[in-house]
């Protein structure tokens, strides 16, 4: 029985030659490069939904708080923060994703006098007609993501969000 032996010659084609492995890294970062923004962007988006459902999320339980303590609960947007935080009854509470990273993603209440809102023990907000609506404004660093917001509109307490521009800037009662 013979054994087949390769030649050199069989052996030395085997494989992809250089310019082959080249083209097909050039074609991947082509379409990385088309894919990142895009990504980017959708992450962006993911971020800014999650603060906002936080947001909504704390201004509601402050809300009921306020009612099952029967005392004034009152909320303060931290502007200054770095990480999206709201500060309820005196304690701190960072917003969104643990992994948000410092400066992606800012709170501004622009029309709230000291960024603040209080519920009373039934839950509405007597005596801050005035302050209504309470805006609060989620703004991506970059802009790539739409903005959001959160709006406390009535005396109630009722909170809704808005993804209109026009509507953050100047919501109706």
């Amino acid at each position: 029985m013979m054994l087949s032996r390769s030649s050199p010659k069989d052996a030395s084609t085997a494989g992809y030659t250089l310019v082959e492995i080249l083209i097909v890294v050039i074609i991947v970062g082509i379409l990385a490069a088309i894919a990142a923004p895009s990504w980017l962007a959708y992450a962006t988006r993911q971020r800014v939904k999650a603060v906002e459902s936080d947001l909504v999320e704390v201004l509601k339980q402050a809300q009921q708080r306020a009612i099952s303590q029967r005392r004034d609960i009152t909320v303060t947007i931290d502007e200054t923060a770095a990480v999206p935080t709201i500060v309820v009854d005196g304690f701190s509470e960072e917003l969104g994703p643990n992994d948000l990273q410092p400066g992606t993603l800012a709170l501004d209440a622009p029309d709230a006098p000291n960024d603040e809102i209080t519920f009373d023990y039934q839950g509405t907000l007597r005596g801050q007609e005035a302050n209504l609506p309470f805006v609060v404004n989620i703004v991506p660093s970059t802009g790539t993501a739409q903005q959001q917001c959160a709006i406390v509109a009535t005396i109630l307490g009722n909170v809704a969000t808005s993804s209109d521009v026009a509507l953050c800037t100047t919501p109706v009662l």
